[in-house]
């Protein structure tokens, strides 16, 4: 390693031990969700991780060298190669994105029928088996769907849509180097998505579709960083047909988009979903479907409902607990827009519209009733502008929420333990209330404020 600054030797050591931990991961634990060995052997990629983070500001100069962007992405590219050896995915989405795909590739509106039709019986296959919720119309919106075609298109299996996942993930990662660049922030910082063992995991492993959401929410952040509004209507736009969650951001970029973006950003939403209005009321069953469904390792939400389920009946306590949470969440918004429209002029706007992005997406996960591991994912490209220390504990404290397929596997019982759920949300709290402690007392003392204890670089 000669002729490399000490920093990226320091970055190409942590890499080879992050590597070993993977490999320890998948060896011993298969990376099987019916085993205490993948919460267990996780730890090992994920405290390499945290060191990672650590380091980064302790180690002096800049790193925005090619060499350095070369290294992190490179090493991102191995551990998510080396997760694709793992043979069964934690999450059942990935069979459903097969099935999607597989129906649109037969050139069926996937929106037409829930998978268990009889019209689609000739397409099942061994795959079927697998395929969750077939009674639902798909959930998944247009851009998705074109992706599941063409991936049953190139070659039908689960694993190609696997790869696809990982190649937008790594995708995202050169972008988010991009940002920091622009933004004048240590490259380094990308390693909290880049070499994040969660996103590894939900990616290489579950083939999850929320990073091809990612990258192009990056997109549409960096084209606006640069002054491309249009760019960036439209990135944000095909990002909400892939997933829907970067619809949260789109107040907050309007006022920058202007009336042509904002026009454009809609334009974008509804030419996509033109060719499969053919549907007709299947084009929102499947929506509908996942909206209304129950609890499932929330935070707060489960505390709002659970004080309610004492004087209301469950049902009742469940639908005012949802119509609180959203409104809570509305009136979070609103200041947000509020305060980013009276400080937008300011130097540091595009800083400041990623941390209100940050936040939104933040509280959205915390008011929500449901949240799986991989909506973590949705949060670690902002932890490599503002590194919260809460925040990044989650996303791997968040591991601990499958230790309900334990059970489910042994014995079809569907069933959250109390202290993981406790372990799991515990330590990440603490630290973003200690972080919220240290902005109320550096205010005071007129201080700069960060975000929940994480030190903006």
């Amino acid at each position: 390693m000669l002729g490399l600054a000490p920093r990226d030797r320091a970055l190409i050591g942590l890499g080879f031990l992050m590597e070993a931990g993977l490999l320890l991961l998948l060896l011993v634990s298969g990376v099987r969700r019916d085993s205490w060995l993948l919460q267990i052997f996780f730890w090992l990629p994920f405290a390499v991780y945290l060191f990672a983070i650590w380091l980064v500001p302790r180690t002096a100069g800049q790193a925005d060298s090619r060499q350095t962007s070369a290294i992190i992405l490179v090493f991102a590219v191995i551990f998510q190669v080396t997760l694709l050896f793992s043979r069964a995915p934690l999450s059942d989405d990935i069979y459903r994105y097969y099935w999607d795909g597989k129906v649109f590739a037969h050139g069926i509106n996937p929106y037409t029928y829930s998978p268990d039709a009889g019209h689609l019986q000739s397409l099942r296959d061994p795959y079927w088996d697998d395929v969750q919720n077939r009674n639902v119309h798909t959930f998944y919106p247009p851009l998705s769907q074109i992706v599941f075609a063409a991936g049953y298109l190139i070659s039908p299996s689960p694993l190609t849509l696997r790869l696809i996942s990982v190649l937008f993930s790594l995708l995202a990662a050169g972008v988010l180097i991009l940002i920091l660049k622009q933004l004048r922030i240590d490259g380094r910082y990308s390693i909290a998505y880049a070499w994040s063992p969660l996103a590894t995991i939900e990616f290489a492993n579950s083939g999850h579709i929320d990073s091809l959401a990612i990258l192009l929410t990056m997109l549409s952040f960096l084209a606006l960083i640069r002054g491309k509004r249009t760019l960036s209507a439209v990135a944000l736009g095909l990002g909400v047909v892939a997933k829907f969650y970067p619809l949260l951001f789109a107040v907050l970029f309007i006022p920058r988009w202007g009336k042509k973006g904002t026009l454009v950003f809609a334009g974008v939403i509804a030419v996509s979903y033109l060719p499969f209005l053919g549907a007709g009321s299947g084009l929102l069953q499947g929506f509908s479907y996942f909206m209304g469904r129950g609890l499932f390792n929330g935070s707060l939400f489960p505390l709002l409902s659970g004080g309610l389920g004492t004087v209301l009946q469950r049902p009742d306590a469940l639908l005012v607990s949802k119509a609180m949470a959203a409104t809570i969440f509305l009136g979070f918004l609103a200041y947000l827009v509020y305060s980013y429209s009276r400080a937008a002029r300011q130097d540091d706007k595009d800083l400041l519209l990623l941390k209100y992005s940050f936040w939104l997406a933040g509280a959205f996960l915390l008011l929500s009733p449901t949240v799986h591991p991989w909506y973590l994912t949705w949060v670690l490209p902002f932890l490599c502008v503002f590194p919260s220390a809460g925040w990044i504990t989650l996303t791997g404290t968040v591991i601990l929420a499958r230790s309900v397929y334990i059970a489910y596997e042994a014995a079809g019982v569907w069933q959250e333990i109390w202290w993981a759920r406790l372990a799991e949300y515990g330590p990440p709290f603490l630290l973003m209330l200690y972080g919220t402690f240290g902005n109320v007392r550096d205010r005071l003392k007129g201080r700069p404020v960060e975000i929940d204890g994480g030190k903006s670089p």
